[in-house]
């Protein structure tokens, strides 16, 4: 009798992952797997999370993270609606989307600290930080973009989507919820 653990019996999606950081991939070479999506997306929550621990209660930070991965799902959903659909890749292009941003946020943790240990207190270290950590936000951009590229969207509709929802999840709903 063989035991069966998803994902360690198969071939881990990493190299469809590393393909997308580079730019040289999308998301088609991802498994279609809606455990996979759900994992993704709960990375993508729990990441934010940690990513506004630094400036936020930790209430607002978990809320943060719960509403940004539903804006996640949602603004995906209908950017599906809005280009007559993914052509059956919602659930990789979620994949992606989740595992793309837990590593945007992972970068923007690491960095956070990185400044923070750098940075003495006296200065004006949340306003330094935002101002240092930016490039984050726009490679977020970038990549989402990219991503919605890969599914047929033409390139000034992505990154109009992709900038909008960054912006509401960044720029807007980050202040909101301290």
């Amino acid at each position: 009798m063989q035991i069966k653990i998803p994902y360690l019996n198969e071939e881990l999606p990493l190299k469809a992952l590393l393909d997308i950081l580079k730019f040289e991939g999308g998301q088609s070479e991802l498994p279609d797997s809606k455990p996979l999506m759900n994992g993704a997306v709960g990375a993508y929550a729990l990441t934010q999370t940690g990513a506004q621990m630094f400036e936020h209660s930790f209430s607002g930070s978990v809320l943060f993270g719960l509403i940004s991965a539903a804006l996640l799902y949602g603004s995906t959903m209908m950017l599906a609606k809005f280009t007559g659909g993914l052509g059956g890749r919602f659930v990789k292009t979620l994949t992606a989307l989740g595992a793309m941003g837990s590593v945007a946020a992972l970068v923007y943790i690491a960095l956070h600290l990185v400044f923070a240990i750098a940075l003495p207190p006296p200065l004006p270290t949340g306003k330094l930080l935002r101002f240092l950590l930016f490039p984050i936000v726009v490679w977020t951009v970038f990549i989402f973009s990219w991503l919605y590229r890969h599914i047929k969207v033409r390139t000034i509709p992505s990154f109009v989507a992709a900038g909008v929802y960054v912006i509401l999840v960044d720029m807007i709903l980050s202040p909101l919820l301290k």
